[in-house]
């Protein structure tokens, strides 16, 4: 499926701005709509000695206060994205979610996407309460994570897929076909296949075979991981190929569903110095 629904969390930091362009770069592409979704933080939460406020005229000053900060807050986060995303001529709207009513709102708006983009580490744009793995597992929308220390580059140019023949990884590569077929090259890394039947004899060929019927040329690499961890090896493999954008699935080996992130997902979003694609 294309993508013509694009929504990213946006906010008043400097990391917000490169997100914003990233995701934007990626509406310029494919033609998408682009939201803006922005979460007013609340102003008691910057204050932790307004709670000793006592008195109904204190009281009231505070809430202006906060209230103040509130509209100052969202008209920065409105006017930075509307100006970035103006000057590209894209379609697209800025939407804000009061921080009393995040979860179900930030549910609402994700799902009308095909893709959605956040930061790294949290709250990387959303509410306090949510990450990009509450959003995986209550949307089912893949996520693009842009790590806070990204430097913008090359934006989905140089695609590094982590294959591992699980369902998870398959559900992420098939998710990400439009962002695959627009790339320059686009590799698969298998690490230690020899741990793993499922490969078959050829390891990676058969993921090779059907992207290629989809019209996408792909080089395939066997790693092995000699001691580090499979995490590790992803890295410094994209770290060799100059990927500037992993494709993986989020799986675990878990019985919980709370816990959708497995240790290499996990160390990965600790590590990885490149934006993350994440589907489940």
């Amino acid at each position: 499926m294309p993508l013509k629904n694009i929504a990213v969390f946006v906010d008043v930091s400097r990391a917000s701005l490169v997100r914003a362009t990233y995701a934007i770069s990626l509406a310029l592409r494919y033609h998408a709509h682009l939201v803006g979704i922005f979460v007013v933080p609340l102003g008691w939460t910057h204050d932790p000695s307004a709670s000793f406020i006592r008195g109904r005229n204190a009281i009231g000053a505070l809430i202006e206060r906060q209230r103040t900060q509130e509209v100052k807050a969202t008209a920065t986060a409105s006017e930075r994205f509307e100006s970035a995303a103006g000057r590209e001529g894209i379609s697209f709207e800025f939407r804000m979610i009061r921080a009393t009513d995040t979860s179900d709102d930030a549910l609402f708006h994700s799902l009308h996407a095909d893709l959605v983009l956040v930061g790294h580490p949290k709250p990387g744009g959303l509410p306090d309460d949510w990450s990009a793995e509450s959003m995986l597992l209550a949307t089912g929308v893949p996520v693009l994570i842009v790590p806070n220390s990204w430097n913008a580059g090359t934006i989905a140019e140089n695609i590094l897929v982590a294959w591992n023949t699980s369902r998870e990884a398959r559900r992420a590569i098939a998710d990400a076909i439009p962002l695959l077929l627009r790339a320059r090259t686009v590799s698969i890394i298998v690490v230690d296949a020899h741990m793993n039947a499922r490969h078959g004899q050829e390891p990676g060929a058969d993921i090779a075979l059907y992207l290629s019927r989809h019209g996408i040329s792909v080089t395939v690499e066997q790693v092995r991981s000699d001691g580090r961890s499979i995490a590790r090896a992803i890295t410094d493999h994209a770290l060799t190929v100059g990927a500037d954008l992993l494709v993986l699935g989020a799986y675990s080996h878990s019985r919980s569903r709370e816990a959708l992130f497995g240790g290499v997902t996990r160390s990965l979003l600790q590590t990885a110095a490149i934006p993350l694609f994440i589907a489940h």
